[in-house]
């Protein structure tokens, strides 16, 4: 993704409050689609169709609320990425989703790190993944007193 100078950073949020979105695919229409959608939900996004791209953001200051990967990536897997990214103390805790159209033993092999949404998917999906990483369910937050 290239950005003109002069060009607000795509994660540099309007607004402070707003979540922070990371899709990786190498797909421009799934980056522009899952994107546009989350936008639209009032989220910030960065779009990667690399992992080396993603590494080099990853490494700086921003920290998503959420990553969506894509599993078959040209430069590796979005689902051994998921594995890395839960060891590390930075992103250990970052909700991850990874989209695959892999057999249901890789999917659940990925399981076991990050969600699985198998390929292809709805948009309601993808929704109701944003929608429970932007507003993590009250109850989780404030136990019940007793």
């Amino acid at each position: 993704m290239t950005i003109p100078r002069g060009t607000k950073h795509p994660t540099d949020p309007e607004r402070t409050d707003a979540p922070v979105l990371f899709v990786v695919d190498d797909d421009p229409s799934i980056r522009t689609l899952i994107g546009d959608l989350a936008r639209d939900l009032g989220w910030d996004v960065l779009g990667f169709a690399r992992l080396r791209e993603f590494r080099e953001r990853l490494s700086g200051e921003a920290r998503p609320t959420l990553m969506i990967l894509d599993d078959a990536l040209p430069d590796g897997s979005g689902g051994d990425l998921a594995r890395r990214l839960r060891s590390d103390p930075r992103t250990k805790d970052v909700p991850l989703l990874v989209c695959t159209a892999a057999h249901p033993v890789r999917q659940a092999e990925i399981g076991r790190w990050a969600s699985v949404v198998a390929k292809p998917f709805t948009l309601h999906e993808i929704e109701r993944v944003l929608d429970a990483a932007a507003f993590p369910r009250f109850d989780r937050l404030h136990p019940p007193a007793g």
